[in-house]
């Protein structure tokens, strides 16, 4: 593996920019961490584990309801950054955000005091980090949108051509609990659907796959 500096380098668009002391101060806080598919990442307001650069594998970042129930927001892909992990230095983030390994996952974590301390004095970081975290907003607000103002066959439509396009393929490989998990819902209501599209000829249902016949079909949900 490339040494810390050169990845850095890579991930962060601004590290010409800095000078040598604000980069040994960088590489000196940051980590390499693994996950396990399924570990939990980040859990929370109280966790800053810091900015997060994704080097193999995905995050899944999603919200948690009171009662259990989760609502992915986006995902944090290969060669991504997600900035929004450090909780203590980002005063605009005023709710709770968990993250999750999506698969095998190798990251680096650079840490909160170094990344806050470098970002006082460095203009062309600060630009790059608020954009990362608007961003991130945009995203997190289109899925309160589907929310509030789509039912629930609109929201199912609109993560199934997400997952399409992600998994490049028109057979995905999910449970009906997944996609409950993933758009906020019962997985009762979200099996009810499904069955639902598939009588309607819009997908084929078989254990732990859902097949896209009818993407127009999709479309036109999301858009009545």
């Amino acid at each position: 593996m490339p040494d810390l500096e050169q990845h850095l380098a890579k991930f962060l668009p601004f590290w010409e920019s800095l000078t040598q002391e604000q980069r040994n101060m960088l590489v000196a806080g940051t980590r390499l961490a693994q996950f396990k598919a399924g570990a939990h990442v980040h859990s929370g307001e109280n966790d800053c584990i810091g900015v997060l650069l994704v080097v193999e594998g995905e995050l899944r970042a999603y919200m948690l309801s009171v009662s259990g129930r989760e609502c992915t927001l986006f995902r944090v892909a290969e060669n991504e950054t997600c900035v929004l992990a450090a909780t203590c230095i980002l005063n605009m983030i005023t709710f709770d955000l968990f993250l999750d390994a999506e698969k095998d996952t190798t990251l680096l974590a650079i840490d909160p005091d170094a990344y806050a301390k470098v970002l006082e004095d460095n203009v062309a970081m600060e630009a790059y980090t608020y954009k990362q975290s608007a961003d991130r907003f945009s995203d997190v607000m289109w899925v309160m949108q589907q929310q509030l103002f789509m039912g629930l066959d609109g929201r199912l439509a609109v993560f199934l051509l997400d997952e399409v396009a992600r998994q490049k393929t028109d057979k995905l490989e999910l449970t009906h609990d997944e996609v409950a998990r993933h758009i906020g819902s019962a997985r009762e209501a979200v099996s009810r659907m499904l069955k639902s599209f598939a009588e309607s000829g819009l997908v084929v249902l078989s254990r732990g796959h859902i097949e896209i016949l009818n993407k127009a079909a999709l479309h036109e949900l999301i858009n009545e």
